[in-house]
């Protein structure tokens, strides 16, 4: 769909807020359980604060994010809901977090005995198989009492799947741990969460309350679902040309015309996030796939196709005709690497109805 859009260079990640919400009322309604907006990163690359906004419209309360800074823009951008920061908070931070009303994880027992923690809203993070951060549930209850001791907020109880896009067998190995270890805790946590979005489909799980949510937000599972992915990335032809046969294309000269078709050059690169390893891959231009040929440079790239298409043509890199989950796989990595990895050089485009209702340059926006 073309739109009348005027940015820097009409290079746009575009969200469909109708698709979001579809997939937020998706999960709310697929499950008993109340939902965590995972808004980190970001927003996995659809600009965390105004996911967020969506989510608390829909009456979500609560959200997390990997770090403090990530908290504090939503608290700039003035999201209600409680927080939780998933990752590592240095101790000094943690005057700005009681400040604040944040939420943090137990990320190690040397950080729980060693960390003035009173007063601190505390998720006690169990690892039960991910072994990244978090606490073996065969020390669970020394480090509780240490908690409590010390007047912390014990809050909630979590862990995290380390394979539930694929392996089953273990991830109720994982949720089996998780489940002895809280009912032995014998301790009334308010919330209490494993499943993010792959867990949530997986996993049959009675006595989490919680589920976080968050690349499932924007239409994306390892799983078939209803799920409507609602992220594009789209540029616009800046110059099109036919090539002469033998004459060769871009830095090291990789490929060389054979004089049929249109070499188009697009203000995308590696810079914004789109990276080297996307040539040779196909994208859609009105009507009809094109290739990317020679190396895609920091700033620009270049596409075969066979029609002319004049400048100012859209031209989608993913989206509708080209799917980022089989281009995650083309390239052999994760749809998550390529969303989380388009820089803030590239424009956010709301998509409401069919029609723009917002527009967000990330590098001048507060």
């Amino acid at each position: 769909m073309r739109y009348n859009i005027s940015m820097f260079r009409n290079t746009y990640l575009q969200i469909d807020l109708d698709k979001l919400r579809f997939n937020i009322d998706y999960f709310l309604h697929k499950s008993n359980k109340k939902m965590m907006g995972v808004v980190k990163a970001d927003g996995y690359g659809s600009i965390d604060y105004m996911e967020a906004k969506v989510l608390e419209e829909k009456g979500v309360d609560f959200f997390a994010v990997s770090s403090l800074d990530e908290a504090l823009r939503l608290k700039k951008h003035g999201i209600k809901g409680q927080i939780l920061i998933l990752g590592y908070v240095p101790e000094e931070a943690f005057p700005i977090i009681r400040e604040n009303d944040i939420s943090i994880v137990t990320y190690s027992p040397e950080f729980v005995k060693e960390a003035d923690l009173k007063d601190m809203k505390v998720h006690l993070k169990l690892n039960t198989g991910m072994n990244r951060l978090g606490i073996r549930p065969e020390e669970a209850k020394d480090i509780l009492a240490i908690l409590l001791e010390k007047g912390s907020i014990v809050e909630g109880v979590m862990s995290h799947f380390s394979s539930a896009d694929f392996d089953e067998e273990y991830s109720v190995k994982q949720y089996e741990r998780f489940r002895n270890c809280v009912l032995d805790l014998n301790y009334d946590f308010r919330y209490i969460h494993m499943s993010a979005t792959d867990g949530s489909f997986l996993v049959h799980d009675d006595i989490c309350n919680y589920e976080r949510i968050g690349i499932g937000l924007l239409g994306y599972s390892s799983y078939e679902t209803e799920l409507k992915p609602c992220m594009g990335l789209y540029s616009e032809v800046v110059m099109s040309k036919r090539l002469p046969e033998g004459d060769t294309v871009s830095y090291g000269r990789h490929y060389t015309s054979d004089g049929k078709g249109y070499i188009l050059t697009v203000p995308l690169g590696y810079a914004d996030g789109f990276y080297r390893s996307n040539t040779g891959k196909q994208v859609y231009v009105e009507n009809e796939y094109g290739t990317i040929v020679g190396s895609i440079c920091m700033d620009q790239l270049m596409i075969l196709t066979e029609h002319e298409h004049l400048p100012g043509t859209v031209v989608e890199f993913f989206g509708e005709h080209v799917s980022i989950v089989d281009r995650a796989k083309e390239l052999n990595t994760i749809t998550y690497e390529l969303l989380t990895g388009i820089t803030d050089r590239v424009s956010r485009v709301y998509v409401e109805n069919g029609q723009i209702v917002k527009k967000i340059d990330p590098r001048f926006h507060e």
